[in-house]
């Protein structure tokens, strides 16, 4: 959803530089698995779940007025907030657009926003599935509200932009509209209807969290996908605080506060003096600039030098140190929002096999990642809801600590010496045909104690036959870690089924040093194994084309932000066969069923009975009790775990800095440099 006062919650693709800040375009995508923006922190300054949010001070004296600058590494490429899901393009449209509902950063509670207040109703006749359908009633605020061009801002304003999306259905916002039958103006004590084909317990994140576009605007964009806001007049028209006075978006853009037309009253409303950490009434600054920077380390300088006053996500593992020595900077501490990630094709053999994917696991060398190339500022990563979301992690309700367990232990780094992987038994695993299931066992000679929900894998057996034989591909016999042996499957080499190597799409290494070199190792120990990969290094949007558009790809590494934490949004999104192109319909039956919209689900997890959590997400979805739809979330959370069609390999613990002549920000949140920008950017104001 979008929350634009409380901070956007859309998940979307990132490009990063060091730790799990990455974001994607759609849930919030970054750019390397593990690989978002590197942070770091002291182990006795980094934050636990029993720290609070920064408590504010008496508010009466804020001082208004002053640019602030902001930082970014990588330039926004459109203003288009429905055809861009890049977290980047959100630093900007999260400025300008709004939405029914709010979620606020401390509680996670939903609070009214556009919408003054709803409720729902259960009817007896049966929708999708045969489920009941839901209406949803709801009132907007239109007093003291209109859109920052100054016209009038009307219920059907509302109704049009739900109808729009409905027919235009746009990708990054399919998982909250699909549930939605119509939206229409209400014959009673309401302003609105909606009704939904299903139960959804998270209505008021999913449903009521969608941008609300103005029907003068919108109502003559055939195509959402052409219409490009930066090109009009006035650039984009929204209900939020800011308005673009400047958009050169591979150099600087500015969202001005002071020069918005008409009314804005959001930010004033009651249930923010009661978040503890929040200031209502902002913004206070006149104006937001973004600076677009080349690189990271362009970027950086650019804040020690104090040409800007705080970046994008936070600062990078190298300069942690330099940051906290810097008496003109302050660090806030916060919360991972998402998670670092190495995606697979299940498309692709051998990786539709879950034998072959969990060696995968075995070969990441966990402690030289979190520990050495990101110095402790990051943690082991295992399931797809970071740490701070313990409602919807398995943990939750057993007496296995988080992140600490044995259970979220089953893939972690087999090795034979330290930083040596353990050739010999993991090929074993391959050969003995073994998979770790959720049953308690001994694997590549750890114990593991069993599933934490009592849910099991999707498969139950190896699809494959594997052997070892001579090497024979060219990526193995010229690889410095001169294997000795090459991995067969059903008697055949991989080059020989794929026509090539495993390939791993990765960044630059000058934009993500430390992942460059996680990456290397990981491949290393892969090739030591004897399974041939070899890595590609492409830019960020060449791999979130080939990754999420055309699925072109073996494996990638990227990452997510702005994940749901409620989880039923996110899981649906990120792993459900609706948000997967099947290729293979379209190879067998003719009809191409691939679309040219970036889908979340880039693994295709979903498409295939032996890989799959599709029933427990349903059932998840559209149980509107909140503990039975943590509790099975819980249980698809962990069936993805033991599914392996990611491998989530760190979650940041973020380091974000801001200029001493800036007071006002709230630490200890989630993402307070990200997926929470707009709380920070309502309430900064110039210190005393």
């Amino acid at each position: 959803m979008s929350d634009n006062q409380s901070g956007s919650t859309r998940r979307r693709f990132l490009q990063g530089t060091g730790v799990a800040a990455v974001s994607a375009g759609l849930a919030g995508c970054s750019g390397n698995g593990g690989d978002g923006t590197e942070t770091s922190g002291d182990d006795d300054e980094t934050p636990t779940p029993d720290q609070t949010p920064t408590q504010v001070d008496d508010t009466g004296d804020i001082p208004t007025g002053g640019i602030f600058d902001f930082g970014m590494g990588t330039s926004p490429n459109t203003l288009n907030v429905l055809a861009s899901s890049s977290a980047y393009v959100g630093v900007i449209t999260d400025r300008i657009y709004e939405s029914g509902a709010a979620i606020d950063p401390v509680n996670f509670e939903m609070h009214p926003n556009v919408f003054t207040d709803w409720d729902y109703e259960v009817l007896d006749e049966t929708g999708e599935d045969d489920r009941p359908n839901v209406e949803v009633y709801f009132d907007v605020r239109t007093d003291g509200l209109t859109w920052n061009d100054g016209e009038e801002f009307t219920v059907d304003d509302v109704i049009f932009s739900y109808n729009y999306m409905l027919e235009q259905v746009p990708g990054g916002y399919a998982a909250s509209l699909n549930p939605i039958v119509s939206v229409e103006e209400h014959d009673g004590d309401w302003d609105c209807v909606m009704t939904l084909n299903q139960p959804n317990g998270t209505f008021a994140y999913d449903q009521l969290g969608l941008p609300i576009l103005p029907e003068h605007i919108w109502s003559d964009v055939d195509d959402y996908q052409t219409y490009e806001p930066a090109d009009t007049d006035f650039g984009p028209v929204g209900l939020g605080p800011g308005v673009v006075t400047q958009y050169d978006p591979d150099t600087s853009v500015e969202v001005s506060f002071a020069e918005r037309e008409g009314e804005y009253n959001l930010s004033e409303l009651s249930w923010r003096e009661e978040v503890p950490g929040v200031i209502a009434g902002g913004p206070f600054i006149d104006a937001m600039r973004i600076r677009v920077y080349s690189s990271q380390s362009a970027l950086h300088q650019a804040l020690f030098e104090g040409d800007i006053d705080s970046l994008y996500e936070g600062v990078r593992t190298s300069r942690i140190s330099d940051a906290q020595d810097d008496e003109n900077i302050n660090l806030l501490d916060g919360f991972d929002t998402g998670y670092g990630h190495y995606s697979f094709n299940l498309r692709n053999t051998p990786l539709d096999d879950l034998t072959f994917r969990q060696v995968l696991g075995f070969a990441f060398d966990d402690v030289l990642w979190t520990q050495q190339l990101q110095r402790g500022y990051a943690q082991q990563g295992d399931f797809v809801m970071p740490p701070g979301y313990t409602a919807v992690r398995p943990e939750t309700g057993s007496d296995q600590e988080l992140l600490d367990g044995p259970s979220t232990q089953a893939f972690s780094f087999r090795q034979s010496s330290p930083s040596v992987p353990d050739v010999e038994n993991i090929r074993a695993f391959l050969t003995e045909g073994q998979v770790i299931t959720g049953e308690g066992g001994t694997y590549v000679g750890q114990e593991y104690p069993g599933s934490l929900t009592g849910v099991t894998a999707s498969q139950t057996e190896t699809k494959h036959d594997y052997s070892f034989g001579p090497v024979e591909s060219d990526v193995l016999a010229n690889s410095d870690q001169d294997p000795d042996q090459e991995i067969r499957v059903n008697g055949e080499t991989i080059t020989e089924i794929n026509d090539g190597p495993i390939t791993m799409l990765m960044s630059p290494a000058q934009e993500a040093p430390q992942s460059a070199q996680m990456i290397q190792d990981w491949i290393g120990s892969l090739q030591q194994i004897g399974i041939p990969i070899d890595r590609e290094v492409v830019s960020f949007n060449t791999r979130v084309t080939r990754a999420y558009g055309s699925e072109e790809f073996d494996a990638f590494s990227m990452g997510w932000v702005n994940l749901s934490p409620f989880a039923t949004n996110t899981l649906y999104s990120l792993f459900h066969s609706d948000n997967a192109d099947d290729h293979s319909v379209a190879e067998t039956e003719g009809d191409d069923e691939n679309t040219s919209s970036l889908l979340n689900n880039a693994m295709g997890y979903g498409l295939f009975e032996d890989a799959s959590a599709d029933d427990l997400i349903d059932e998840a979805r559209t149980t509107l009790d909140s503990e039975g739809r943590n509790q099975t979330s819980r249980e698809a959370v962990e069936r993805i775990y033991l599914d392996f069609p990611t491998m989530v390999v760190d979650y940041g613990v973020p380091k974000w800095p801001i200029s001493t002549e800036w007071s006002g920000a709230i630490e200890n949140i989630p993402g307070p440099g990200s997926t929470y920008l707009g709380t920070q950017i309502m309430q900064i104001h110039q210190s005393e």
